[in-house]
């Protein structure tokens, strides 16, 4: 029976439609040497499957706009603009926000000034030359939009890393066209990383991998095989799921970037999450992830999906909940967004999720599990999070697989309010005593929280992956101490790594505002392999 149900999933994926959001009724599309709107649609359904992060809904979202306008005028202009408003609309950035759209707005307007009939190597040169000049202006942006907004002034100076990719890639086809364009001279000299006093070299890490390429999955597989009571791992889809089925309930999709382990798989469990959607480290997983993850998580009564405040992620679930309405599923989206580290960045995509999602996932879990309606496992899970902040501190860099570390902290340097993805927070600040640090960063969540007098809080105390347990109980001690100095009382508590970044040094602190619901909530007995009790 339940394989039955899997190969009806997977049919439904492999013969869906286009979306509407996509430039119109879908098909399936077979691709000739003279069909050049038809290979754009080839190579977006391909990107849909097989690119996560934000660039690859957008590039998908652009090739279809591309394609449609192809369709009605040959012109590479007017498609190369076609492509840069769907990307707009979709991503949400502008020119001068510091993205690869300037990079590609600018190619548009070069090959739109064009005179009609020009040869197609003057048309390849004249993107390429325009899209190196739209990347080069970026140098002196800040960054507003996608991760990179959380850098914020610190990026200006340099290229940005999608826009310069963007010329590249014209560059290349500029050059099969025998019309070579060079990168300007002040491309090479943003990419220089200048050398600070007591900034540490950066070095490659040992780890525990095959090709790096392969780690995640090689992951994934270990954890299915290790916890085989608690989780499938669809290899073909890409995602785990629970090996028991709740026919009724409210299913739970969460996902995100590797490297946070046990978040998120971790969490798929009873009282937990349905399904979870995995993508590369601190990368988004794709459209087909997320939607493939959602049809199997639904049982009937609809499915949530909760989403970490970041562009990829927004992107990703934001198309996928579409098609699997188009589906007949109804599904609602929690945006979880309680990382205040960031709070005085100039910048308009929010704060990042982070320490709370724990939280969130676990409310919405009994929730759901309890057999409550879907709006109202909504409702319970946004107020939860509307009394949920977080705030995290850096003593060192993480590193991904096969790369070196993120962030060039110094021996005596920390990173106050940093990202979990190695993103740096609001200031680079001397090390100090791990009271000092708490008793700053307890102020904040509480400036921002502003619990009632004597309300009862949650607390977490999460170390990023590189700090010992130790460690983590004397911050959660400090916080401890904190909060009941303010008045207030630590309710309940929980601590260890259960939000990661990889192998970074820091720690990730979370206070909450629990009611009597809440606290039931997360009472309830839960059992996934990352948390359990009660079960």
């Amino acid at each position: 029976m339940e394989r039955a149900r899997r190969r009806r999933g997977r049919r439904r994926l492999r013969h869906h439609r286009a979306p509407r959001l996509l430039g119109g009724p879908g098909r399936l599309v077979h691709v000739g040497p003279r069909q050049p709107p038809a290979l754009l649609r080839g190579v977006a359904e391909i990107l849909s499957r097989e690119m996560g992060g934000s660039s690859g809904p957008l590039w998908t979202i652009g090739l279809f706009r591309a394609a449609g306008s192809l369709d009605a005028d040959p012109g590479v202009g007017p498609a190369l603009a076609a492509a840069a408003a769907g990307i707009s609309e979709y991503g949400g950035a502008k020119e001068g926000d510091k993205t690869f759209l300037d990079a590609l707005l600018a190619a548009a307007s070069a090959v739109s000034a064009l005179p009609d009939g020009a040869p197609a190597a003057e048309v390849a040169q004249a993107a390429a030359e325009g899209a190196w000049a739209g990347a080069a202006r970026t140098a002196g942006y800040a960054a507003r939009r996608g991760r990179a907004a959380y850098v914020g002034d610190r990026a200006v100076g340099r290229f940005d890393p999608g826009a310069a990719a963007v010329a590249m890639m014209f560059g290349a086809v500029a050059e099969a066209y025998g019309s070579p364009v060079r990168p300007p001279a002040s491309y090479s000299a943003s990419r220089v990383e200048l050398a600070r006093p007591g900034a540490a070299e950066p070095a490659g890490t040992k780890q525990f991998v095959n090709d790096p390429d392969d780690a995640v999955t090689e992951s994934l597989v270990g954890y299915a095989l290790a916890h085989p009571d608690l989780v499938v791992w669809e290899p073909g889809d890409r995602f785990l799921r629970r090996r028991q089925p709740s026919p009724g309930l409210v299913g739970l999709v969460a996902g995100g970037g590797s490297g946070h382990e046990p978040m998120h798989g971790g969490f798929v469990g009873t009282g937990m999450l349905t399904a979870v959607a995995p993508g590369p480290v601190f990368a988004s997983p794709t459209v087909h992830q997320v939607l493939a993850a959602t049809l199997a998580a639904d049982a009937g009564a609809g499915v949530v999906h909760l989403v970490k405040n970041y562009t990829g992620d927004l992107i990703n679930f934001g198309i996928a909940a579409e098609l699997a309405q188009a589906r007949g599923v109804v599904v609602r989206r929690v945006v979880i967004a309680d990382d205040i580290g960031v709070d005085s960045s100039r910048h308009d995509v929010g704060r990042r999720g982070t320490g709370a999602t724990v939280l969130a996932e676990k409310v919405a879990g009994a929730a759901a599990q309890a057999g409550r309606p879907i709006d109202e496992v909504v409702a319970v899970t946004e107020r939860l999070l509307r009394g949920a902040r977080s705030f995290g501190i850096a003593l060192g860099s993480c590193s991904p697989p096969g790369a070196a570390p993120i962030l060039a902290l110094g021996a005596d340097e920390i990173e106050m309010g940093v990202g979990i993805h190695g993103e740096p927070g609001r200031e680079r600040a001397p090390y100090r005593p791990a009271a000092d640090l708490v008793r700053m960063a307890a102020g904040e969540l509480l400036a921002s929280l502003a619990p009632p007098p004597g309300a009862s809080l949650l607390a977490l105390a999460s170390g990023l992956g590189g700090t010992t347990l130790m460690e983590q109980y004397l911050l959660f001690g400090e916080l401890h101490a904190r909060l009941t100095a303010a008045g207030h009382r630590v309710a309940r508590s929980l601590v260890g790594p259960y939000l990661t970044a990889l192998d970074m040094a820091g720690a990730v602190l979370t206070v909450a505002v629990l009611d009597e619901e809440l606290t039931a909530l997360w009472d309830a007995p839960v059992a996934a392999a990352g948390l359990r009790w009660g079960a």
